[in-house]
């Protein structure tokens, strides 16, 4: 009996002694310590809080359209204010041009003249070839800025956006009614606009 107790009591003490020295030894190399277990990642989320987050979403994705709308409404403003300004310049280019041709078609109705003043009084000489070429060059030259003349020929119809009727006479066989008889002063149009209208006298 003694001795089994005195073996217990050893055992206890061998196994004491083995708890201390594992306490105070770091585990050998090659070994690891047990873990302690892992705490779980999952978040659990409840169905008020994920309506939350999906009206958030939605709210954001509104407010995206709104601001993508905003910008593409600003574009083009900005698209048309540039086409209406360039179409403001050509305008104003056009119009300063119309003003110059307006302002030399008495030269060149002058030129016309002492042309078939000329030729009426037979003299076809070198000074009316000089007026001549004058007058053609002084021509192309107001044809190249967009001058063309008005067609007013006798048997063109009338046209109040091109013609003014000075005289009417009654219509025949030979010149129908609204078509021009005979024309007085030549209109020009610069640009596609009329500048002088041809002055004429119509069947009617």
């Amino acid at each position: 009996m003694k001795d089994n107790k005195k073996n217990k009591a050893e055992a206890a003490a061998k196994a004491e002694e083995k708890k201390a020295r594992a306490a105070a030894d770091p585990a050998p190399e090659g070994e690891t310590p047990e873990e302690a277990p892992e705490e779980s990642n999952n978040i659990t989320i409840t169905r008020e809080k994920l309506e939350e987050l999906n009206a958030y979403v939605k709210a954001a994705e509104q407010k995206r359209d709104e601001y993508l709308a905003m910008a593409q409404r600003v574009q083009a403003d900005f698209d048309n204010y540039r086409k209406r300004n360039a179409s403001l310049r050509t305008e104003v280019a056009d119009d300063a041009v119309r003003d110059a041709v307006k302002e030399v078609l008495p030269a060149l109705d002058n030129l016309e003249r002492a042309l078939e003043a000329a030729k009426a009084a037979g003299e076809e000489g070198s000074l009316y070839k000089g007026v001549e070429m004058t007058l053609r060059g002084f021509e192309e030259a107001l044809k190249k800025l967009g001058m063309e003349r008005v067609e007013a020929a006798p048997g063109t119809a009338f046209d109040p956006e091109k013609h003014n009727a000075v005289m009417m006479t009654e219509a025949d066989e030979e010149h129908p009614e609204g078509t021009i008889i005979e024309c007085f002063q030549t209109g020009f149009a610069v640009r596609g606009k009329v500048v002088r209208y041809a002055m004429v006298r119509v069947a009617n």
